[in-house]
């Protein structure tokens, strides 16, 4: 069983997944209480689901970019629960996730992913679409609505993540050729089931199996000791 952490910005999202099906998710805006609420939620969602932290093959910990405080309050429990259940810890980037809930899809077109960044700015990826999967195109990067807006050249462009109202007032002034849409909704939500899946992925990848105990090779290459949280600081920071 995979436990899945993810508290890069103010909401606050955990799941637990058993290789095969996703157990149970719970998502919230947490905003400033993550560090009261992230510990006496994981136990509650184990308690729902009738399964102890004993139980854990492996956790997966969104490590960011996002928000400092978010960040070192998910991965350093994260880190915790890992090191005293002797699991693995997979750290999975914060844009990644997002991407990871994008079903919809047109040929030629580059998904921008997007979190807020504080002070007018915003944290922005570009991805493209290969095989069935989002693949970063470029790294995460801090910008302005208005600058990346004015950067985008001719082409297809599909936006996800946290849109709020400056972005949209930003995208309506969009170059003639240049061509926006937005992720519904209901996949634009940063979710700990996709951070889940894509944390077997990784462990998968490495030699695991899902949902099965993992080997000391894989162990050895997820040391929780070695995860650390991604902070992004602006070129006039």
């Amino acid at each position: 069983m995979l436990l899945a952490i993810d508290t890069a910005t103010r909401s606050m999202s955990l799941a637990l997944h058993n290789g095969v099906q996703l157990l149970a998710e719970q998502t919230c805006v947490a905003g400033n209480q993550q560090n009261s609420q992230l510990a006496p939620s994981i136990h509650q969602l184990a308690d729902r689901c009738g399964v102890s932290l004993a139980d854990l093959t492996a956790v997966a910990v969104c490590t960011g970019p996002g928000s400092y405080t978010g960040l070192r309050v998910g991965v350093a429990l994260a880190k915790g629960i890992a090191m005293t259940s002797g699991v693995p810890l997979v750290a999975v980037p914060t844009l990644e996730i997002l991407a990871a809930g994008v079903t919809q899809y047109k040929p030629a077109t580059t998904l921008i992913a997007i979190v807020q960044a504080g002070r007018g700015r915003i944290i922005a990826g570009h991805f493209r679409r290969k095989s069935n999967a989002w693949y970063i195109d470029t790294e995460p990067y801090i910008t302005t609505w208005e600058d990346l807006i004015a950067s985008l050249e001719e082409g297809k462009y599909l936006f996800t993540g946290e849109i709020n109202e400056a972005g949209q007032v930003a995208i309506a002034t969009a170059a003639e050729g240049v061509q926006i849409a937005l992720v519904s909704v209901s996949e634009r939500a940063r979710r700990a089931g996709n951070l889940a899946e894509l944390g077997w992925a990784s462990l998968c990848e490495a030699g695991g199996q899902m949902g099965q105990p993992v080997s000391e090779n894989v162990r050895q290459a997820f040391k929780p000791a070695l995860v650390q949280p991604v902070y992004l600081k602006s070129p006039t920071d």
